[in-house]
């Protein structure tokens, strides 16, 4: 199997793997369909494509085969053709399982093996999103757009119109943890071109309010936020999150650093 290869199966089982555990746990289906899904979430492949053929015939049913088809080895550009076909009649439809498709098929075509395109997967996440509907599925497809046009896509414009392009993304979704996630990609880029200015402090303030205690990434977002507040002149700010950091990590490995940006707030020290 080819590292190409075995990266394509890694990345759809992350999916695979919250697909099949979600609807394994949908008291709604069939006792025989949840443990489909379950063997598949768990990446038995082969078995879940028996259970999958085994169970009554439905759209469910035929959503797993297609996902079994896309991951059962061995992984040749027969099968994959096979699973897109699967996966494009599927999300044909408007319900839950025509979303899932239509995200699954964007996925393929972003990481195919053989032959990826990232613009047709951007088409099919668009086309996800445009239904508004706000499931599981539109809301991986927004971050999923967010990243491709402004990391992969070939540039629309200069980088001022590209992030004017991604920001009404935020708009799409009510689900916080979609929000913290798009406003981490906007930061992100804004912080790689240098744009240190008050919409990149706010983009971090954003996903730092959303993001658990418990999140490793929270650290980090507490000095960005206070580095960035630091060099913008407002010193408040930056020292609510060193301290903060310190109180909430005082054993961290940066607290020394932190403490003596905290010391030196008003002068010229660089964190």
């Amino acid at each position: 199997m080819s590292f190409a290869t075995r990266r394509l199966l890694s990345w759809l089982t992350a999916g695979l793997l919250a697909a099949g555990a979600a609807r394994a746990t949908e008291k709604t289906l069939p006792p025989s369909l949840a443990e489909a899904w379950q063997t598949l979430s768990i990446g038995f492949y082969s078995d879940a494509s028996d259970q999958f053929t085994a169970t009554a015939k439905s759209r469910e049913a035929s959503l797993g085969l297609a996902l079994t088809q896309l991951n059962r080895p061995p992984v040749t550009p027969s099968s994959l053709a096979e699973a897109d076909r699967q996966l494009a009649e599927l999300a044909a439809g408007n319900d839950t399982t025509s979303h899932a498709a239509r995200y699954f098929l964007g996925r393929l075509r972003q990481i195919h093996p053989m032959t990826p395109d990232s613009a047709a997967a951007a088409q099919e996440y668009e086309r996800l999103v445009a239904t508004r509907a706000d499931d599981t599925w539109c809301r991986l497809a927004l971050v999923k757009l967010a990243i491709l046009r402004l990391t992969v896509l070939p540039a629309a414009g200069p980088l001022p119109a590209q992030l004017a392009a991604v920001e009404p993304l935020l708009a799409r979704t009510a689900d916080p943890a979609t929000q913290h996630d798009l406003h981490l990609v906007l930061a992100e880029a804004r912080l790689n071109h240098e744009l240190y200015d008050a919409t990149t402090l706010g983009h971090l303030r954003a996903a730092l309010a959303t993001t658990r205690e418990a999140d490793t990434m929270r650290a980090d977002l507490l000095i960005q936020v206070a580095r960035l507040a630091s060099l913008l002149g407002d010193r408040a700010i930056a020292k609510e999150h060193y301290e903060r950091f310190l109180q909430d990590y005082p054993k961290e490995r940066r607290a020394f650093t932190v403490n003596a940006a905290l010391v030196q707030l008003d002068g010229p020290f660089p964190p």
